[in-house]
This record gives C-alpha cells, structure tokens and sequence, in this order.
C-alpha cells in the first residue's frame, strides 16, 4: 500500500477538523498540524517529524488547497470565504512608497528597473524633469549673482 503524502495527509487532517467543528474552518497552528500529519503517517518521534517540518512547510505553501493565517496557522482555502483570504495587492505595491524610496535614495523597485509600471517612470520622469529645471533656475542665478558682485 502507498504511503500517503504529507500535504494529502495535512488535507485529510484539516478536513476531519472542519466536520468535527461542525462545517466552521478553524485555523490549525503549524506545530500541531505537523504532529496530526505524523500521527496519521506513522511518524513515532520527534527527530523524525523535525526532519520532515521544513519539507512540509514548503509543500503546504506551493499546494494551492491550504492558505495560511495569521499567525503561522493554516486552513482549507475552499473552507474559507475569498474575502478572509484576499490580500490586496494595491496596499502591497502603494506607488507612494516607491516614490518616496527613489526620494530617500534607496534602491528602486524591481518593477521600476524593468519598466513594467509606465505610469511610475512617468511619474518620475516628470519629477527629474521638474528637479533639473529647478536646478538650471538655481545655476542661472548663481550665475547671475556672481556676474553681479564682480
């Protein structure tokens, strides 16, 4: 008979969960997750569900049927409602701090350096264009002061 693999065997576990909590999806904290998946496969000591941990921490994270949660917890994504898993992606890449990064000199957005956002190059196209002007402006009248005192 084969053995079950370890993410199958974390769905069987979570979806026993979900019945046993009468159909509610409680979020299973990882630690006790990789003990009901070594119980049920027959894993007996600690050593060996330590080799297997960063394995199935990996396995669960690329297997589209598990989403984590706060706090190091997992669930079934078709336990959960699209809203309570969604991260938008907006507040992950707010262009407002792209652009305060190139302001503060820091490194720019792999984005950035591949062109993929025109409206940032834009962006700050029109924002060099503006320092350069302001810069020539600067120049022009220092220049012109000079010119004066002399």
């Amino acid at each position: 008979m084969p053995m079950k693999s370890l993410v199958n065997a974390a769905y069987d576990v979570l979806t026993k969960s979900y019945a046993d909590a009468g159909n509610k999806s409680i979020p299973c904290d990882f630690a006790d997750l990789l003990k009901a998946v070594g119980q049920e496969l027959g894993y007996e000591t600690e050593e060996e569900l330590l080799d297997i941990a960063s394995r199935f921490y990996t396995d669960l994270t690329l297997d589209g049927r598990f989403v984590i949660k706060e706090g190091n917890t997992w669930v079934l994504r078709e336990h959960e409602l699209f809203e309570n898993i969604h991260i938008d992606m907006n507040e992950v890449y707010d262009l407002d701090n792209f652009r305060d990064d190139d302001e503060a000199g820091e490194e720019k957005s792999s984005d950035e350096e591949d062109g993929d956002e025109d409206e940032v190059l834009e962006k700050r196209n029109d924002d060099e264009e503006e320092e350069l002007g302001e810069e020539s402006e600067e120049e022009r009248e220092r220049v012109l002061s000079t010119d004066d005192d002399e």
